[in-house]
């Protein structure tokens, strides 16, 4: 209206005016009635109780911090809040995170490995130094040249070793100076047992040494000695212990060993003038002109075959197979 002057806004409706503020907005003025109220209460624990005017005390809402005494920077909040006059409150949790696989993995490695060595330290000491796993019984086969007693008497220091510990050269080292013996081998038998396998020289001829009798092989050496000649089913070689050092010698061995066992058997004597001039006699006083060393082992087939052919008429008194391929007889 004319002549009236315009109402000013009260004080309390209007304040300082910011920059960035509209400048026909007023701005609230804070007052000791509805500001907020700070409560520091104590070195451990800090609260800001927020007091609202019209509000009751006890429904105050307070946040409040913590810090644990356990250490710097650890921190429990918790917040209370008033609903239905009582105050609820909500711990704080600590959240478990799952182990990585990577080290879950390791873990489980390195505790299998440690069962496995202890598993195997247990084993070792089983198999090593248990007294049930001592060697108690000798078992020897394969012998015919050597006598059981004989093999068990020489065996006999490896009674009580632990099983895991005997070798074939162990055996074979006891044995050594058996000149029959050619290998050894061993095999355990748990819980206490142990087979001596020995593979023995073939021998192929007999010596004559003054009364006794020395069975040999290939090479001359003296296996074994009989004291009667029925004793060994083997060819008598002429001239004693002295015919090993003939240069025929080595001819006439090869040609013995050629010939299968039962063919060997039947020989009575071998002889030979040169290194072409084998010759063998038969236990029934029939002649086999052998020849030379050569092609032995089809000489060794001709003689086996002509061996089992019927008696003839006239009875055959010479079998000639030095040509294999064609023998002859007379």
């Amino acid at each position: 209206m004319p002549g009236r002057k315009p109402r000013r806004p009260p004080a309390s409706a209007t304040g300082p005016r910011g920059p960035g503020m509209h400048p026909d907005r007023a701005q609230p003025v804070r007052s000791t009635a509805n500001s907020a109220k700070v409560e520091v209460l104590g070195a451990q624990d800090a609260q800001i109780r927020e007091i609202r005017p019209g509000a009751a005390a006890p429904s105050d809402t307070v946040i409040s911090a913590t810090r644990d005494a356990g250490g710097p920077g650890a921190l429990d909040s918790d917040a209370e809040g008033a609903s239905g006059g009582g105050a609820e409150h909500q711990d704080a949790r600590v959240l478990a995170f799952p182990e990585p696989p990577v080290r879950r993995r390791r873990r489980y490695a390195l505790a299998g490995t440690g069962i496995a060595a202890a598993l195997l330290a247990v084993l070792f000491f089983v198999v090593f130094f248990s007294p049930a796993l001592v060697l108690k019984n000798l078992r020897v086969e394969g012998n015919t040249l050597m006598t059981t007693p004989e093999a068990e008497a020489a065996l006999a220091p490896l009674l009580g070793t632990p099983l895991a510990l005997v070798s074939d050269s162990d055996a074979g080292a006891l044995l050594a100076d058996r000149p029959e013996v050619e290998s050894v081998k061993v095999t355990a038998v748990p819980p206490s047992d142990l087979v001596v396998t020995v593979t023995e020289r073939v021998p192929v001829a007999v010596l004559q040494n003054g009364s006794e009798f020395l069975l040999i092989d290939e090479e001359g050496r003296q296996l074994k000695s009989v004291g009667e000649r029925g004793q060994a089913a083997l060819p008598l070689i002429d001239g004693g212990t002295e015919a090993v050092n003939s240069s025929v010698f080595p001819t006439v061995t090869a040609v013995l060993a050629a010939l299968p066992p039962n063919v060997l058997g039947m020989l009575d004597h071998a002889s030979a003038q040169t290194v072409d001039s084998v010759e063998l006699k038969l236990t029934g006083g029939q002649t086999v002109f052998w020849g030379s060393a050569e092609a032995n082992a089809a000489k060794a087939r001709a003689l086996e075959a002509l061996l089992l052919m019927p008696p003839a008429d006239p009875p055959v008194s010479v079998f000639d197979v030095s040509t294999p391929n064609r023998p002859v007889t007379r």
